[in-house]
């Protein structure tokens, strides 16, 4: 096993970066192949994983260090690369994270995100600040200031917004500083360096300029190494599809959050949920001018099954019926909007169909546009219940170690796709 000593993962700062998270283990050479067939200058973090995957996969950081980083070194890979702690919450996350040897460390401070908000009446609103002002005592400097943004844009900090700021995002702000002085201290005791990426995306309701602001703002007074952002952009980012909502109109918001990133930091704007936005892509690149952070995770689950499909047929109808079974549940914590009601089981259809019906292939979609058929959110979403499962997660894993080729395959060419439409913007 590889040993946070000697894993060659370091900070990539302002680099245009790409995470490819990986739920099995064994994905990483399709990742690297990618990379390389793509040349697109954008620096991978092979290592990446949260602490929600790890429990639903039954991983631990360690493993999910140790066998990126094996693939690194059997593919002679010698150009820099990250690895991404995703979604921390506690300093027990940190601890066992910083111990595996992660260099990029996502908060994720959304228990403590207010996501009613924007439904809030006035009275409600005043009500819910006045008990909010503990954690918000930056309020008063902010009140009544406007900021204006190269994209000819203005932020009014007026009253509503500061307040709604406060009882939004007020604690998670606390606890985002608290949790980040934990991360220094950790890394400054191991004698190794670190940078921070806030997540504040994992909300109902798009994250406003003037919110972006004020988090921003109090992250980096507080000396926060933040390299990267993540807001909740307009639109619908759904897990395993491609975006959902009017291009153009997002474009501009991009421009605006772009905008105050350059003006605070610089920093990243980082884009979760990011497997399969092909459409949204380029405008993303754009926008920061190449200073964007991307993050996918399940897709490469998926692809996983796709090699599934093409070598063990018996076994994918079976994890398709399984997956529907257990898609009611496990799609509690997941924005998806797909129903087993709007795709048939296909039971009695040939395999190729099932798979395009569940998995859908890039000759099946428009020009530019990513995945957007339903049976891949069902699919997506079960990944837990599937590979913890006695019985199909060794089965999974046992045809990807029979067939490495189709794997490495099936990634290099939907992974080198997402790198071609980002760097298309670039």
């Amino acid at each position: 096993m590889t040993s946070p000593q000697t894993a060659p993962c370091v900070p990539l700062g302002l680099t245009p970066s790409f995470g490819f998270g990986d739920r099995i283990g064994l994905a990483t050479p399709g990742h690297i192949a990618a990379m390389r067939r793509s040349g697109s200058g954008i620096a991978p973090i092979f290592p990446q994983q949260s602490i929600r995957e790890m429990s639903r996969t039954n991983r631990t950081a360690q493993q999910v260090m140790a066998e990126a980083i094996a693939a690194v070194a059997a593919a002679g890979w010698t150009d820099p690369v990250g690895a991404d702690a995703d979604h921390l919450k506690t300093p027990a996350d940190v601890d066992v994270t910083a111990a595996a040897g992660f260099t990029f460390f996502t908060i994720d401070p959304s228990g403590d995100v207010d996501q009613q908000v924007d439904d809030y009446s006035e009275s409600q609103l005043r009500e819910k600040f006045e008990s909010s002002r503990g954690v918000a005592d930056w309020y008063e400097g902010y009140l009544g200031k406007t900021i204006e943004l190269t994209t000819g844009t203005t932020i009014s900090l007026s009253e509503e917004a500061c307040m709604r700021a406060a009882v939004k995002y007020g604690a998670a702000i606390q606890s985002t500083i608290k949790l980040a002085a934990h991360i220094k201290q950790v890394q400054d005791d191991a004698g190794r360096a670190h940078e921070i990426e806030l997540s504040v995306d994992e909300t109902d309701q798009p994250t406003t300029l003037a919110e972006h602001y004020i988090i921003a703002d109090q992250c980096l007074q507080a000396g926060i190494n933040l390299v990267s952002l993540a807001p909740r952009f307009i639109g619908e980012l759904e897990k395993g599809v491609d975006y959902k909502g009017d291009l153009d109109a997002l474009e501009t918001s991009l421009n605006d959050h772009a905008a105050i990133a350059d003006l605070l930091g610089p920093y990243k704007l980082s884009l979760h949920s990011g497997s399969d936005k092909i459409s949204m892509y380029a405008a993303l690149a754009r926008a920061t001018k190449g200073r964007f952070h991307v993050k996918t995770a399940g897709t490469s689950y998926l692809e996983a099954l796709r090699v599934v499909a093409r070598h063990d047929e018996q076994l994918f109808r079976t994890l398709v019926r399984f997956a529907r079974e257990r898609y009611d549940v496990d799609k509690a914590t997941y924005h998806v909007s797909a129903t087993n009601e709007a795709v048939p089981a296909g039971d009695d259809l040939p395999i190729e169909q099932l798979e395009k019906l569940y998995l859908e292939c890039w000759s099946d979609v428009p020009q530019g546009k990513g995945f957007t058929e339903p049976g891949r959110q069902i699919l997506h979403c079960t990944f837990g219940s599937t590979l913890t499962h006695p019985e199909f997660g060794p089965a999974i894993r046992q045809v990807l170690e029979n067939h490495p080729e189709t794997y490495s395959e099936v990634l290099e060419d939907h992974f080198a796709r997402h790198l071609d439409a980002l760097q298309s913007g670039m």
